[in-house]
Formats: structure tokens, sequence, C-alpha cells
């Protein structure tokens, strides 16, 4: 569990410094946000991946 933990705040620390070095930059902070038609569900090796819910 502590790797979940050391992951979580990693991320957290670059969602952070992204909104910084791009504060002045609204349309590349809009373009780095993830398209929902990407957001699937993480199966190894599957053919037709389902949406995450």
């Amino acid at each position: 569990m502590a790797q979940a933990a050391k992951v979580l705040q990693l991320f957290k620390t670059l969602h952070r410094t992204r909104q910084q070095v791009f504060k002045s930059d609204v349309r590349a902070l809009e373009e780095l946000v993830p398209r929902k038609d990407l957001l699937v569900e993480n199966v190894p090796y599957c053919d037709a991946p389902t949406q995450k819910q």
C-alpha cells in the first residue's frame, strides 16, 4: 500500500507542477486533459476494451 501512496503523491505533484508551468496558457491546460474516449478499462491484451464507468 505504501507504493500506491507514493504513486498518488507523485501524480499530485506532477499535476500541480503542470498547472504552474501552464498557468498563463489556457489552451495548453485544456489540451492536456484526457479525452473520455481514451478512458477505457485497463485490461491487458483485450481486443474490445470497455468504457470506464
